[in-house]
């Protein structure tokens, strides 16, 4: 058997779970960005041979990824655009940790993420880190209910440094930003994107992939791009049969 056979085989035995929001209109987005339209373009009902609608939608709607231009200067050395980055950094072994209960002002700190090691496994370079607080519970039509884009916690700059010491390629959270609602100057923004690595924000379900799984956070290939929306996918293992 090839090593593309080993691959197509494990994934089958493996369990993939959707870490993505639905694109739709009337979605939470960042309160300074634009919103999410789309609009029928042609269909069958007024003479066309098929059905088509067009989408209008920020880089940083919906489950998406910041590139580090998104913060970084031009000229800096982790400087990049989305059309640019290598395809390899877009999966890893991801590490889930939860931090439920936290309040829309709590941060995590380095020690939160030193004790879950101790009590899991080691953070490696080449590692995506997420964290789940739980916060996708509020995502709802912002007619709806806006407590989701209102305030959020997020990771501190100090922990956000700790990630960046450690090579790893990306950090995720299941809240509007990385940097919590009531942070200044995004300190894990900053350390975060300045190093080179990517963040994945508007996450959901995290709750499913406590602890290890593989993440695969495919971003749209954007010349410039200072971030796009990604379908996220990670695999797990499959729960065992009674």
């Amino acid at each position: 058997m090839t090593r593309i056979q080993q691959l197509a085989a494990l994934l089958t035995e493996l369990e993939a779970i959707d870490l993505t929001h639905t694109l739709e209109e009337g979605m939470p987005v960042y309160p300074a960005h634009s919103r999410f339209y789309h609009g029928l373009w042609d269909s069958q009902a007024t003479g066309s041979a098929a059905l088509s609608y067009q989408l209008t939608i920020h880089e940083h709607c919906g489950t998406h990824m910041d590139a580090t231009a998104h913060f970084m200067p031009a000229g800096h050395p982790a400087h990049q655009f989305m059309a640019d980055t290598p395809i390899g950094q877009f999966y890893a072994r991801a590490l889930t940790i939860d931090c439920g209960g936290f309040a829309d002002n709590d941060l995590v700190t380095r020690e939160r993420i030193e004790r879950w090691e101790r009590e899991h496994t080691a953070i490696r370079a080449g590692d995506a880190v997420l964290f789940r607080f739980g916060w996708d519970r509020h995502w709802k039509p912002r007619t709806e209910r806006p407590a989701y884009t209102v305030s959020w916690p997020g990771l501190s700059g100090e922990a956000a440094q700790y990630l960046a010491d450690k090579r790893i390629k990306a950090v995720g959270c299941d809240t509007l930003a990385i940097d919590c609602s009531y942070s200044r100057d995004n300190p894990a923004h900053h350390a975060l994107l300045g190093n080179g690595i990517n963040i994945i924000e508007n996450l959901t379900r995290l709750e499913r992939i406590l602890g290890e799984s593989v993440l695969f956070a495919m971003p749209l290939k954007i010349k410039e791009g200072s971030g796009s929306p990604i379908r996220a996918i990670a695999f797990v293992e499959k729960p065992a049969q009674a």
